[in-house]
């Protein structure tokens, strides 16, 4: 029994540390003219806005709009980055429950050449 509990204890460390190999996880989005910038977390909570002043001329729920395109292109990336970062030192049940905490593995960042945003 103490051999198996030595093992399992190993396991885990070991784990932990390959996790902290990997550091944070974020995605980035910016609009086709470089104007506003978004990172996100896995699961999409904001890291930062970035928005050049010349933005502020246009109208607000333009503005707004683009923003959320962003954040949502933004997650998806780091939705995928977070899967595939982890799906080297987790097991696959775990990854997979990724899911259920509201980071869907998804298909990877939006075509990078897809300029419809709001901004051209």
């Amino acid at each position: 029994m103490q051999e198996e509990l030595d093992r399992l204890g190993r396991t885990v460390a070991e784990t932990a540390a390959r996790a902290g190999r990997i550091g944070p996880v974020t995605g980035v989005a910016s609009s086709a003219d470089s104007m506003v910038t978004v990172t996100v977390s896995p699961g999409g909570m904001l890291r930062s806005v970035d928005i050049k002043p010349a933005v502020l001329a246009r109208h607000p729920d333009e503005v707004a709009a683009e923003v959320v395109r962003l954040a949502a292109r933004a997650t998806t990336a780091a939705n995928s980055r977070m899967h595939s970062s982890l799906r080297s030192v987790l097991p696959p049940k775990a990854t997979e429950s990724l899911a259920d905490l509201g980071m869907p593995a998804g298909h990877g960042p939006d075509d990078p050449d897809d300029l419809s945003g709001v901004f051209q």
